[in-house]
Parts: C-alpha cells; structure tokens; sequence
C-alpha cells in the first residue's frame, strides 16, 4: 500500500511539473525562409569582403599575421546584419554568437593561409633568383 501510494504521488508530481513551452522561446526548426536568406547573404557578403581584401592586400611586406588580423578588421561589419536576423527572430544570443564566432574563425583561418601561402611562394621565388643559389639534385 505504501509502495503504491509513493508511485501515485511521484506520477502527480512528475505530471505538475511539466510546464508549457513558452510562445516566444526560439525553436530550432522555426526561422523562417527570409532569415536564412538574410543569414545567407550575409555570409556571402563577408566572404567576399574576405576574398577582396585579401587580394588588396596580399602583397603587403608585413607580418602575414599582421596582415590577416587587418583584413579580418576591415570586414567585421559585414557580420552585423547575421545578429540582428538572428536577435528578430528571437535566437538565444549563445546560439547566434557561437555561429558568428564560427564564420570568424573559418575565415580567418582560410585569409590566413592564403596570405602565408603567397608569402612563403614569394620567398621560395626570391631565394631561386639570388645568383650562386645551390640548387638540389
């Protein structure tokens, strides 16, 4: 009898708190086909601002770090638009910063590989035109 009423009074307990979603809490699957597309356009336009600046500016002399983090500088605003899409549909700031901080990270690590990659070619070609350079056999 006891056993049974311990059972009862846990199913009462474990029915009472249940609680109603809230309407205006964000669920993945809700962002509607005009906010992907603003998403969307706006990482089309910070890549792009990536690709230009990257081809303004990789034939600086500077530190390819240097470099990368001027380029990365330069098109920050064009990630702006990405938060306020997320912040109208009512995102959780964790979910659209993480996204945010995801294509930051992705493009910089692509500036920067491309700009040392066109650094080190640019240094293999200098050391191949220096006269009396030995070459391999």
């Amino acid at each position: 009898m006891k056993h049974t009423f311990t059972l009862v009074l846990t199913g009462v307990l474990m029915a009472g708190c249940q609680s109603a979603p809230v309407e205006s809490q964000w669920k993945p699957s809700t962002l509607s086909e005009q906010t992907i597309a603003k998403v969307n356009a706006a990482v089309r336009d910070y890549q792009k601002c990536l690709n230009d600046e990257t081809l303004a500016r990789v034939n600086d002399q500077a530190d390819s770090r240097a470099i990368a983090d001027t380029i990365l500088r330069r098109c920050e605003h064009k990630l702006a638009p990405i938060k306020a899409a997320y912040d109208a549909e009512n995102v959780p700031a964790s979910i659209s910063e993480r996204y945010m901080r995801k294509n930051r990270s992705q493009g910089a690590q692509s500036v920067l590989r491309f700009v040392m990659a066109v650094q080190a070619m640019r240094s293999a070609e200098a050391a191949e035109a220096q006269p009396g350079a030995q070459q391999a056999p």
